[in-house]
């Protein structure tokens, strides 16, 4: 087999610097203080051997194996083990069995991973495994006891416990062959499957793509037909629209000829309509002066009636006044009759209760006396009952305590006479104690030997640990160091970040305030607006505008413009409308307006059909000027306000109401202009807005992508930090655990025996102090207790005594009751006193503010009194001037009806004049209709004729059109010139073709039978022929996977096969060897290994029983600790008898022996390492085992976290010395 024969590492955990390890025959032994890195050497053998555990390594991850830094130490980047392996037999496999010394090389480097090599060839991690397992070592091998094995050996399950059969038979290399040849087996059985889907699914389709090849074929078919019935349709379109071309230009011509005639018409029908127009208007003047005068007539006749009325109306008011007055009358003296009966009853109490007041003084007194002698009176009796009951209370509280005090001073007394006879017995007991306990010089000498052993093993210890935790905090610092700074720098961000996407938030929010405001003003214009226009629509619509719609006048003077014109403004300015203004031109001579009137023309800016009225308007400010200056104006002028009150010359006055219609449409049509003026700027100001919100908006947008893109990636820095800082902590608080551990196993030992001795001397001394202590305490209590005898005698005496001196209170108790009953006779008069003091004093009150009440009321009757006779006198004089107003009223009527009658007469005459004004004005009107009408139906005519040419060169136009789209659709159809259209129908003139629409419906059955076919895939005939060629091929791929796999299986089997041949013969030979060594090690006894659980060897268990001297025969889990060592080393050295390993490695297997089982271990070794070829290689803190190694390597960390490696070659200096 191959041997064994050094290791190197190189930045290997604390091995920092390159440290070479021989391992030569016989057994080395490594020692060293715990925490050193003596376990650092093991696991660099497991790791160069393909171990892949991190934590079999103690590390988080594999990276961990390299040196992370210590002290002035950088840390390392790579780390390399190399392992070295005698060949010369040449019994390693065959893929590096090439040299007699293979030097198998593991390196790993930061974010690069492992490598492996053999003598400079690199190799997967798999073949380094099968290298070792085919040797029978490897990293996981059983040959490897680490800390812990035992007791891992010890409590495995049968399954896990039969590996050691496995290795001892050399069947670990089989399983790991078999393992990959299992994997092939599955991932081959998974392509098979997976090959075999596919073969499925290309078969089927392969079958859609045969059936698409005929479709396309069918398709192919139809498009031919499809193609020569659209060539048909398209000839006798073309034909059709050529036909409709030359019959739309024969109607275009007749069309125009008859516009011609039409034209002719109208220009006669123009001619007679002008004509009757000229003679029209004088008539229309005639008729409006006769009703202009009669318009006058008729203002004034209103005029009168509404004199009548004003008069009739202010003679009702003035009854109505008088009537009130005569009521308010009756009131006055109604009230004026109850002032002086109230003042008299106020004058009949004032006197009652002054009489009352006579001695309420003497009154009071007399009660306060009488009070104040019942209240010194209960006083001094309520005293002198306080004063007996305290001294009842007194002396019967005495003669108890004296009773007390007597009875617990003879309690005492018995108790300390049985006092006194236990604590002899105890005395007597004590001495008796301490003659019989032992010296304690000999038990001071074995804690003096203890207490050294243990502080030089804590001294050891501590070092070690304090040297961990260094370590530790080190690590603990700056992973709290990395994890504030980075949660101090994201915060710092998200803080920033924030506070920027809150600033774009608020100008966001800002924006999009202004932004709504501005459209909801928009919105509320505009349908202002809307409302406003709607309302002017109707009247710009008529024949004749009204000359209103051509005014423009200042905001706040319509009221007064439609006042001063009325109804007049709605006539137009046409000639033709029936009511209308004239442009005549301002006067020679425009009587000027009243002084400080503001004409009303200022405000208006008006047409010349206006220019005259305007001049004789006037504007005056308020009722009371109009009123005033009404009379100074001259024939024609008027004032009015701006509120819409009317004052003319001939004496007619309007008051301001509400507005008349001219007025409403003037303020309409300002407020229009307005609104526009106000749509205007808010639509820039909302347009602006917009900009802004939509800049904002991007902004904000940024803002928080900015935010959400830095919280995470700060928070995935903050994460990675706290994470590496995580492991780093952990790593270095396991090493101090692990020294704590080591430090705390040796420390324990060492306490266990000084506490041993420690107690056993404390527990002496403890003793002996304590009976000493108890016999010096027991003597003084004795002393004490006759003390306290003699003490509780004397007291006895004196409080006997002092009980006879104590007087009898039973008389006392019945003066007691006496003053009792007294107190309450007493307190019952004083109750009554104050009762009759607090009514005195109450009734005193009361008739001070009823007469301070009735002064108030007498004051103010008086009051009312005198303003009722000033009331009265005030409404006699307003009745007589009512009276006379009547009288005046009464003589009016008449004078109006007179007036009425006048005008009556003059109204019929001015109705007959314009009746015969208005009768020839008709006459015109009607010749003129009747010449309208015959011109608009001559213009009617020739517009239809116009519109009718106008038609024709439409049809004329949409022909062309009709035959061109034909001519564009052969081009883009059938890709043709029109003289090969025929030839595409298969044909050789038009009429070999059937009708227009047979040819559609074929076009249409054809196009509609082809695309019911749906999607056509053109190149599946193509398709078809290469999937065809894959299916070959997987099929080719699915026969040759089928044989692979019956290959794997065959290879499989007689793996298997080979595998139990030889696990068969490797636990014969395991359980031969266990036997021998467990009577060896035990000095007796016997011991056996059964498979359980399964008939095939290869998935039994392996269950140990044994039996030591003296013992039955039980299973390993019911020995005691040591035996279950002993028995599990026999096992682990059966195994290396059967099949030796090349190295066996013992990580301090022999902690749990005593000296004795130590020396027969350390003997079998000895023996086996003289029987097989197996290298040791020992770590171990115990004298008796470092004394029998043939070789001893130090480890050693002079420098903290450095670990560093001496040897000492004991044979060579047994050799020397001899």
């Amino acid at each position: 087999m191959v041997h064994f024969d050094k290791l190197r590492l190189s930045g290997f955990k604390s091995f920092v610097d390159p440290t070479e390890l021989a391992i030569e025959p016989g057994m080395t032994g490594i020692v060293g203080p715990n925490g050193c890195g003596k376990s650092n050497l093991v696991e660099a053998l497991k790791w160069v051997m393909g171990e892949t555990s991190a934590k079999q390594m103690r590390g988080s991850e594999m990276e961990d194996v390299i040196f992370a830094g210590a002290g002035t130490r950088p840390a390392r980047n790579i780390a390399e083990v190399m392992l070295s392996l005698d060949n010369r037999t040449r019994t390693a496999p065959a893929m590096v069995n090439d040299a007699d010394q293979l030097d198998v090389v593991r390196r790993i480097e930061r974010g690069h991973g492992s490598s492996y090599s053999v003598n400079g060839r690199d190799i997967r991690a798999r073949d380094v495994q099968t290298l070792f397992a085919d040797a029978a070592t490897g990293s996981r091998s059983t040959a490897l006891v680490s800390q812990g094995r035992i007791g891992t050996l010890i409590n495995a399950k049968p399954a896990d416990r039969r590996t050691i059969i496995d290795e001892a038979a050399g069947i670990t290399g089989l399983y790991a062959r078999r393992h990959e040849a299992e994997l092939r087996l599955r991932a081959a059985e998974q392509n098979l499957a997976r090959v075999q889907d596919v073969l499925v699914a290309l078969e089927e389709q392969h079958k859609g793509l045969k059936r698409q090849a005929r479709q396309a074929s069918r398709y192919r078919n139809l498009s031919d037909h499809i193609r020569r019935a659209e060539a048909a349709v398209l000839a006798l379109k073309l034909a059709a629209a050529e036909r409709e071309l030359a019959e739309a230009g024969e109607r275009l011509k007749e069309a125009e000829a008859q516009v011609a005639d039409l034209t002719r018409l109208v220009g006669l029908a123009t001619t007679a309509q002008a004509e009757a127009a000229t003679a029209l208007p004088p008539l229309r003047n005639e008729e409006a002066a006769a009703a202009a005068a009669l318009q006058r007539l008729r203002v004034a006749h209103d005029a009168l009636a509404a004199e009548a009325e004003r008069v009739a109306s202010a003679q009702q008011e003035a009854e109505t006044r008088l009537q009130q007055t005569e009521s308010d009358l009756g009131r006055e003296r109604g009230r004026k009759g109850d002032a002086e009966r109230a003042i008299a009853d106020l004058d009949a109490q004032r006197e009652r209760l002054e009489q009352e007041r006579v001695g309420e003084e003497d009154r009071a007194e007399a009660a306060e006396q009488a009070r104040d002698e019942a209240r010194s009176a209960t006083a001094a009796t309520e005293a002198e009952h306080d004063r007996l009951t305290r001294q009842i209370a007194d002396d019967e509280a005495l003669r108890s305590s004296v009773s007390r005090e007597i009875a617990e001073v003879q309690e005492r007394l018995r108790r300390l006479e049985a006092r006194r006879a236990e604590v002899a017995g105890q005395q007597q007991q004590i001495e008796n104690e301490l003659r019989n306990l032992p010296a304690l010089s000999e038990v001071e000498a074995a804690l003096e030997a203890a207490r050294l052993a243990l502080e030089e093993t804590r001294l050891g210890s501590a070092e070690k640990i304090e040297s961990a935790r260094e370590a530790e905090r080190y690590e603990s610092d700056a992973a709290r160091a990395a994890v504030a700074k980075a949660e101090a720098e994201r915060i710092d961000m998200e803080q920033a970040r924030a506070a920027e996407r809150q600033a774009a938030e608020q100008s966001y929010a800002a924006a999009n305030e202004l932004l709504q405001k501005a459209n909801a003003r928009l919105t509320k214009l505009r349908a202002e607006e809307a409302g406003v226009a709607a309302a002017l629509k109707s009247a710009a619509d008529s024949l004749w505008p009204p000359l209103l719609d051509a005014l423009t006048v200042e905001p706040g003077f319509e009221k007064a413009l439609g006042a001063a014109f009325g109804e007049e403004l709605e006539a137009s300015s046409d000639r033709g409308a029936p009511v209308h203004w004239l442009p005549l031109g301002p006067l020679a001579e425009t009587p000027s307006l009243p002084e400080g009137v503001t004409p009303l023309a200022q405000h208006v800016q008006a047409l010349p059909e206006l220019e005259r009225r305007l001049a004789f308007i006037g504007l005056v400010e308020d009722d009371a000027v109009g009123e005033a200056l009404q009379k100074d104006l001259k024939p024609g002028q008027q004032l009015v306000t701006r509120e819409g009150a009317v004052w003319r010359w001939d004496g007619y006055t309007m008051r301001a109401g509400a507005p008349s219609p001219a007025a409403v449409r003037l303020s309409q049509r300002n407020r229009l202009a307005e609104i526009r003026r106000q749509i205007d700027g808010v639509a820039e100001e909302q347009a602006a807005q917009q900009a802004r919100v939509d800049a904002e908006a991007t902004w904000l947008a940024a803002a928080r992508t900015a935010e959400k893109t830095c919280v995470e990636q700060a928070r995935l820095h903050e994460r990675r930090i706290a994470e590496a800082s995580r492991r780093k902590a952990q790593e270095a608080g396991e090493a101090t655990r692990e020294a704590e551990r080591a430090g705390q196993s040796a420390i324990a030992a060492a306490e266990r025996m000084a506490m041993q001795a420690r107690d056993r001397h404390a527990e002496i001394a403890r003793r002996t102090d304590q009976l000493t202590t108890r016999l010096a305490g027991i003597e003084r209590v004795v002393a004490e207790i006759a003390g306290d005898m003699a003490d509780a005698e004397m007291r006895r005496t004196f409080r006997q005594a002092r009980l006879s001196a104590i007087s009898d209170t039973q008389a006392d108790r019945v003066t007691a009751g006496t003053l009792r009953a007294r107190i309450a006779e007493l307190r019952a008069q004083l109750v009554e006193a104050e009762g009759t003091c607090d009514r005195l004093a109450r009734e005193s009150a009361m008739r001070t503010e009823r007469l301070a009440q009735i002064a108030q009321d007498h004051e103010s009757w008086s009051k009312r009194l005198g303003d009722a006779d000033g009331q009265i006198g005030e409404l006699d004089a307003r009745r007589e001037q009512i009276a006379a107003t009547i009288s005046e009223l009464e003589a009016k009527p008449a004078e109006i009806e007179a007036k009425q009658a006048t005008l009556g007469e003059e109204i019929a005459k001015a109705e007959q004049n314009r009746q015969e004004a208005a009768d020839r004005l008709a006459i015109g009107e009607t010749r003129l209709s009747e010449a309208d009408k015959a011109l608009r139906q001559a213009e009617a005519e020739l517009s239809t004729a116009r519109e009718n040419r106008v038609r024709r060169e439409g049809q004329v136009e949409q022909a062309t059109k009709d035959r061109e789209m034909v001519v564009d659709r052969i081009i883009e159809r059938l890709r043709c010139e029109i003289s090969d259209v025929l030839a595409l129908a298969e044909v050789q003139s038009l009429e070999e073709l059937p009708e227009l629409e047979k040819a559609e419906h074929r076009l249409e059955r054809l196009t509609h039978e082809r695309e019911t076919m749906g999607a056509v895939n053109l190149r599946a005939e193509e398709e078809a022929n290469e999937l065809e060629q894959q299916i070959t091929g997987m099929t080719t791929e699915r026969d040759d996977l089928i044989a692979a796999i019956g290959r794997l299986r065959q290879g499989i089997q007689s793996l298997n096969r080979e595998g139990r041949e030889r696990f068969v013969a490797a636990f014969e030979q395991v359980s031969t060897h266990f036997q021998q060594l467990f009577t060896k090690l035990f000095g007796g006894g016997k011991a056996e290994l059964r498979l359980t659980e399964s008939e095939d060897p290869l998935e039994a268990g392996l269950e140990i029983h044994a039996s030591p001297p003296g013992k039955k025969l039980q299973v390993m889990s019911l020995l005691s600790g040591g035996e279950q060592a002993l028995t599990a080393l026999s096992l682990l050295f059966a195994v290396f008898m059967t099949n030796p390993a090349p190295i066996c490695v013992l990580d301090e297997v022999d902690a749990p022996l005593d000296d004795l089982n130590v020396e027969r271990f350390c003997a079998l070794v000895q023996e086996i390492a003289g029987r097989t070829d197996t290298r040791f290689l020992i770590i171990t803190h115990h004298r008796v085992t470092m004394a029998r190694m043939d070789r001893l390597y130090g480890v050693t960390m002079a420098e903290r976290g450095v670990s560093q490696l001496v040897s000492v070659n004991l044979m060579e200096a047994d050799r020397m010395v001899a």
